[in-house]
């Protein structure tokens, strides 16, 4: 059966019906945004595809019980999160940054790109921890405001509130490094 075209929603149902290739559907259809929050969580990618299995292990043994409160992605994302925050417990290290292997050989606009990356990546660590999510979710993941609202569990005028006071921050702190620069 195709699932192309089927809902979140839909899958969660087939799948909750006894149908295991709507779960196959879904950890296509959200594998790359759980990496990609993992990543951006523990700053190290190996650590991320571990959570990320973690997640979809989890996904497959609690989808059964879901409630439709909420959107499947939304328990997804909160999944990821408390899995990241488990994992950083159990390593109790600061995250580390993935460094070029060999940034001799990398040409100049990679090593350009990959420092952009690594200080955007510093200043939104910076953050304190709602702002730091209200940042990835909005920013890296494109989600709406109420997706975002939903997904952290608070009001939308929250949600704009925080983005507000993060971008406010980072723009300071942006202006701080450049000066820094010259």
């Amino acid at each position: 059966m195709s699932f192309e075209g089927a809902s979140d929603a839909e899958l969660v149902r087939q799948f909750k019906s006894g149908d295991p290739a709507a779960f196959d559907a879904i950890v296509r259809r959200f594998q790359d945004r759980v990496f990609r929050l993992a990543c951006i969580w523990l700053y190290d990618q190996q650590s991320a595809a571990d959570v990320a299995q973690e997640v979809f292990v989890r996904g497959y043994k609690g989808l059964r019980s879901f409630r439709f409160r909420s959107s499947p992605f939304t328990w997804l994302y909160r999944t990821t999160r408390n899995v990241c925050n488990e994992f950083n417990r159990v390593r109790k290290t600061e995250p580390l940054d993935d460094e070029p292997t060999d940034p001799g050989s990398a040409p100049e606009q990679d090593v350009s790109n990959y420092e952009s990356a690594r200080q955007i990546r510093e200043l939104v660590a910076g953050l304190p921890e709602r702002q730091r999510e209200v940042v990835i979710l909005r920013i890296f993941e494109d989600m709406s405001v109420r997706e975002t609202a939903l997904s952290m569990g608070c009001r939308e005028g929250t949600v704009k509130a925080l983005l507000h006071k993060a971008t406010e921050r980072l723009k300071t702190r942006m202006r701080h490094v450049e000066s820094n620069d010259e």
